[in-house]
């Protein structure tokens, strides 16, 4: 029989040992990085990584946004009559807040000085912050700040409670935070407040579309500036109504001292002259309500203007300021026949 050798078998035995050494080789030299590969690909990495610790896009110049702020209401919070303790501080300076405070039973119900009073009133169920300790509506409350206090461009709220900022997509829903009706609610023992701003009306709710396909206001933001808060009068976006001579039926020298949304509020506010002298005896809206110091009635805003109109709001018969009667229409009525219906 006939023995068949393979070529290997051909080989000395020194050759067969440097060729395995070879293979070894060569699968060391494969399995190691490569040096000149290494870089380039860590700066390949890195070009296409997103960061993810990007800091908020901070403001240019903020000057004057600071000017506005200082003027405006949010600028100054601290009013000895308007809650300065750590219960109302939730909203009026979030960072003087205490979790733990809470109304107490009447008549000191809170730390606060009400109109009859001479002194304030202090109730063990919450401190009095003093003026100096007052830290008030600051950029922090409404921005994340960097740590030379200059402000993001990007809308947040801090949450005092968990110490973070919570994400806001507009600017209502930041002003929502503040401006809400907590009244009932279990956290302030049943009682509360009634801040809570409606935007409504058939004017710039302009329903149906039926007077212009221009955007209406919808953010607080588009009416007040939101740094200083002040808000713009009606003739500002309606200049035409001061040149029309139809506008009040012909009669606008008659109501020279009627502010606009003494005629034009949906909310049935009460109308009459403004209750400080000073004003000139303007007309503005008005609500009588039963505070801590008794019933007092003060000037209030309506955030809710209609097109609708009824003269007969002021114009009624018996009217205390002795107008001339009218009808709703702004007619002269009628006298009605002797024994009519």
């Amino acid at each position: 029989m006939t023995r068949t050798t393979s070529p290997s078998s051909k080989l000395p035995k020194w050759g067969i040992i440097v060729g395995i050494l070879l293979v070894i080789l060569a699968i060391g030299t494969a399995c190691q990085p490569s040096e000149t590969e290494e870089p380039t690909e860590a700066i390949a990495e890195e070009a296409t990584t997103p960061p993810t610790d990007v800091p908020p896009t901070p403001l240019p110049d903020q000057s004057a946004m600071i000017a506005d702020w200082e003027s405006g209401a949010h600028g100054n919070t601290y009013d000895l009559g308007k809650g300065p303790n750590t219960y109302c501080s939730r909203c009026h300076s979030p960072q003087n807040w205490d979790p733990e405070s809470k109304p107490g039973p009447p008549p000191t119900c809170i730390t606060c000085k009400f109109p009859t009073d001479d002194e304030v009133r202090i109730t063990p169920f919450m401190d009095f912050v003093e003026e100096a300790d007052w830290v008030g509506i600051t950029c922090a409350t409404c921005h994340q700040v960097d740590e030379n206090e200059i402000a993001s461009e990007q809308l947040a709220w801090l949450n005092v409670f968990t110490g973070k900022y919570e994400e806001v997509n507009t600017p209502n829903e930041l002003c929502t935070k503040c401006h809400l009706t907590s009244s009932g609610i279990m956290v302030t023992g049943g009682s509360g407040v009634t801040h809570e701003i409606y935007l409504g009306g058939s004017a710039h709710k302009n329903w149906a579309g039926t007077k212009s396909t221009e955007r209406r206001p919808e953010y607080c933001s588009e009416c007040h500036n939101p740094h200083s808060v002040a808000r713009p009068q009606c003739e500002d976006c309606h200049s035409e109504v001061l040149e029309s001579d139809t506008h009040i039926k012909g009669k606008n020298a008659f109501h020279t001292d009627v502010t606009c949304m003494a005629c034009h509020d949906a909310e049935g506010y009460d109308v009459g002259p403004h209750p400080d002298e000073a004003m000139g005896g303007i007309w503005v809206l008005l609500e009588t309500t039963m505070g801590r110091g008794g019933p007092s009635t003060d000037v209030v805003i309506s955030h809710s203007p209609q097109w609708q109109v009824v003269c007969d709001r002021c114009h009624f018969e018996e009217n205390p300021w002795e107008l001339e009667v009218l009808t709703a229409d702004g007619e002269v009525p009628e006298p009605e026949e002797n024994g009519g219906s």
